[in-house]
């Protein structure tokens, strides 16, 4: 009694928890506004995939093609307008969705977190032409600026000054009253003028208070003391494990792990991502092994490894009924009819294998594209994708990702089994 008593009680203070961090309104903000700009790292990916797989001047299948030259510019130019510019769209998103949780329409708050971005951007940057040679450039944004490189930059640019425009806005002597006449849009952009004077100013005194004291400018900064650790610990094998690891826990207790985890794992595996399809494009190695296409290729795919280890061993008929109900959701990797079904969650039977697998396939994957055995991950696909078709496409179109996802489906499959066997011996009212 005094172990159901304690269980209940951890189960009762995980998700409390949860659902603060799940009910946190930064959190909140940054998952809403990178579930609104995914469509745009799919777009990208669309024309980076036609560029690399079929256009390539090397091993591209349609090289030869009239026109190939033009559709190749297209491609790029479709590329610069969606996820070159990500950074400042997810930041104006932020800004947005996090003013309105604080009872504004949020668009000026989108606005001037964009403002504030760019007023931590140095006006002077070094830059090196095709020859080689470094020259000064002012009033110039770089792609690394406004991509999702750039993004944690972004996200901090966005809180910070979205807080203290609703803050500064509550004073009531700051506003500029109009006239009734006036269209509410305009209206309430002049009550927010002054205060969003006194924040863009504020950023501004911030990052030359920076340049004096340090001789470094803030997104050199940003990188180094935080984008550059947390991106590297997600490359790092225990890193991305252990992530892998707690999603799955969390998903076992009945929690959706991915909404916990995902507003601090999104910013850190789209950086990645766009480090890697940046590099593509230009002609080099890509940097990364984890990005978000890696993550959702390899590392939660095994939901159908349960329904084929089913169907080979179980002797229950509610197991077997549920497990075909539930084949095709897993096949585009939805796994709920699985998770409530079965049910895995706090089900420790099934909870167990269900929490272990992706430690197996995180293994395999990592140490499988560590030495080369499969590509790179630079290629947004979507996480409902199939496998197998999923790791051809994430890697531009490399056919051992699709066997090395076999391999992971098939490993799950055993990791899964005992734990089938070991269910049929327990008996329940649905036998």
């Amino acid at each position: 009694m005094a172990k159901d008593g304690s269980e209940s009680a951890f189960i009762t203070k995980l998700s409390a928890i949860s659902g603060k961090l799940m009910g946190n309104k930064f959190i909140v903000s940054i998952r809403d506004a990178f579930g609104a700009a995914l469509p745009l790292s799919i777009i990208a990916s669309f024309f980076v995939l036609i560029n690399n797989l079929l256009l390539d001047p090397k091993i591209g299948v349609l090289k030869n093609i009239p026109g190939h030259q033009f559709i190749t510019n297209v491609g790029i130019q479709a590329y610069n307008g969606t996820l070159g510019m990500m950074g400042l769209l997810v930041t104006f998103l932020i800004g947005y969705f996090l003013g309105k949780q604080l009872g504004s329409d949020g668009v000026l708050d989108g606005v001037i977190s964009v403002a504030a971005l760019v007023t931590l951007i140095p006006n002077i940057i070094t830059v090196t032409s095709n020859s080689g040679k470094a020259f000064k450039a002012s009033a110039v944004l770089t792609q690394s600026q406004t991509s999702a490189e750039g993004m944690f930059l972004g996200i901090f640019a966005s809180i910070v000054a979205t807080e203290l425009l609703e803050k500064i806005s509550k004073n009531k002597k700051l506003k500029i009253s109009m006239p009734d006449s006036v269209p509410p849009a305009i209206a309430n952009s002049f009550n927010g003028l002054i205060p969003a004077l006194i924040v863009v100013a504020l950023f501004g005194i911030f990052e030359e208070t920076v340049v004096a004291l340090s001789g470094s400018n803030v997104p050199d900064l940003i990188i180094k003391v935080l984008q550059a650790p947390l991106v590297g610990g997600f490359q790092n094998y225990f890193g991305i494990t252990l992530y892998g690891f707690l999603t799955c826990l969390l998903f076992a207790f009945g929690i959706h792990g991915s909404s916990v985890l995902g507003a601090v794992s999104s910013p850190i595996l789209l950086t990645a991502f766009q480090q890697n399809m940046s590099a593509v494009q230009a002609n080099k190695p890509a940097p990364n092994i984890v990005t978000q296409p890696y993550v959702d290729c390899y590392i939660y795919i095994t939901m159908f490894s349960l329904v084929i280890a089913i169907l080979i061993a179980s002797h229950k008929k509610n197991y077997r009924s549920i497990a075909k109900l539930g084949a095709v959701p897993a096949i585009f990797n939805i796994g709920e009819p699985l998770l409530f079904g079965l049910p895995i969650v706090f089900n420790p039977i099934l909870a167990i294998p269900y929490v272990v697998v992706p430690i197996f396939s995180s293994t395999l994957a990592y140490f499988a594209t560590a030495f080369g055995l499969v590509a790179k991950t630079y290629v947004v696909v979507p996480w409902v994708t199939p496998a197998v078709l999923s790791g051809f496409l994430a890697t531009g179109g490399d056919w051992r990702a699709s066997v090395l996802q076999i391999v992971i489906i098939t490993v799950g499959v055993f990791v899964y089994l005992p734990f089938v066997y070991a269910a049929n011996r327990i008996k329940d009212d649905l036998d």
